[in-house]
């Protein structure tokens, strides 16, 4: 039985591979290495994070007037001297707490909208005393109102009736 060059070199390749396979099964190359202790490094002493300080407001008023995601923005309309005793017709539509600065942002009668900070007046009178995340309280004359957001809710579900299929008897 002769045997070509081809048959020899599968048969040395399929011995090398099963020979492979036992010394792996019988446990060769589980053995683990581990390099010598080194020294105790000593860890750098962890810094406190750095506190970053509020900005001025003349810092935060360039946002009001012109924006980076919208260069054609124009400021915010000055208020006239309408006279009005009550917030009939305002609604709050916003509210910016950033530290110790607070805005507004409040939907006029008019449909215009207008941004407020705490401590400023409106132009019927009526003055922002306080902000929280949902509402704003202004005085006036010794009285005192809230604005609150408003809660969206979903719609009730639909009185509609279901969509059914006709009954088809199967062929």
């Amino acid at each position: 039985m002769r045997f070509d060059t081809l048959t020899l070199a599968l048969l040395a390749c399929t011995a090398l591979l099963s020979a492979t396979a036992v010394s792996l099964a019988m446990g060769a190359g589980q053995t683990v290495r581990w390099l010598p202790a080194g020294e105790v490094r000593e860890s750098a002493p962890a810094a406190k994070p750095r506190t970053v300080s509020p900005l001025p407001a003349q810092a935060l008023a360039l946002t009001w007037r012109q924006s980076m995601f919208s260069p054609d923005r124009k400021p915010d309309r000055v208020t006239g001297t309408r006279q009005a005793s009550s917030l009939d017709g305002i609604s709050l539509s916003g509210v910016i707490i950033d530290g110790q600065a607070q805005w507004v942002l409040l939907r006029m009668a008019d449909k215009r909208n207008l941004k407020l900070a705490v401590g400023s007046t409106l132009d019927n009178g009526w003055t922002l005393t306080g902000a929280t995340p949902q509402q704003a309280t202004f005085s006036h004359q010794g009285q005192t109102r809230e604005l609150r957001l408003p809660l969206l809710r979903l719609p009730p579900p639909s009185k509609a009736p279901l969509i059914t299929l006709p009954d088809v008897p199967t062929p």
